[in-house]
């Protein structure tokens, strides 16, 4: 069966069923916390992909991995998912339920790269600039970037903005290389 097709109908189940018990918001943090460790940790996929690994196990790493004290929907889930044999796709799960919630919440994810730190008032007219032009709520991931040299990249749903300038001195040099193109 299609990997995507898995990941869709657990994370819309996973959806209805925290819609229900009022806990789409706390799973949401937990799915972020399960994609998280994904990304840091790279074990967690070869002991989740282990057969000799006891179920029980997978499920006390899975629940550490979602951090901690997860809900009891977040619990049920992983029990199904356990039971079905469908750990192997739970970053997949994880993935599609997040972007499941952010559409239902209108949310959008972006990410600020800076050369160094933002004042917060700054990071506020930015954001508010950013949720006034989506119409929904904005989350910001803050990367700092010496390499960019000043200004920011923005990037907010696969659209973006580069006022750095690292930036302007890379389209200052394309324009330079094309008029001497011409020239010769």
């Amino acid at each position: 069966m299609n990997n995507g097709l898995i990941a869709a109908r657990y994370a819309t189940a996973l959806l209805g069923f925290a819609n229900q018990s009022n806990s789409t918001v706390q799973v949401y943090a937990e799915a972020k916390g399960i994609v998280q460790s994904y990304f840091q940790f790279p074990e967690l996929r070869v002991a989740l992909d282990n057969p000799v690994l006891a179920l029980s196990e997978k499920r006390k790493t899975i629940l550490l991995a979602a951090g901690g004290g997860v809900s009891k929907s977040f619990e049920r889930f992983i029990d199904v998912l356990l039971e079905n044999k469908r750990e192997i796709h739970l970053l997949a799960v994880a993935l599609k339920y997040i972007d499941l919630y952010r559409k239902e919440n209108n949310i959008h994810s972006g990410k600020l790269v800076t050369a160094t730190a933002v004042e917060s008032g700054v990071e506020k007219r930015l954001l508010a600039m950013m949720q006034s032009a989506t119409g929904g709520t904005v989350e910001i991931e803050k990367v700092i970037n010496p390499s960019i040299l000043g200004g920011f990249q923005l990037e907010v749903d696969f659209v973006r903005w580069d006022a750095s300038l690292h930036g302007q001195l890379q389209r200052i040099k394309n324009e330079y290389i094309e008029k001497n193109k011409t020239m010769l």
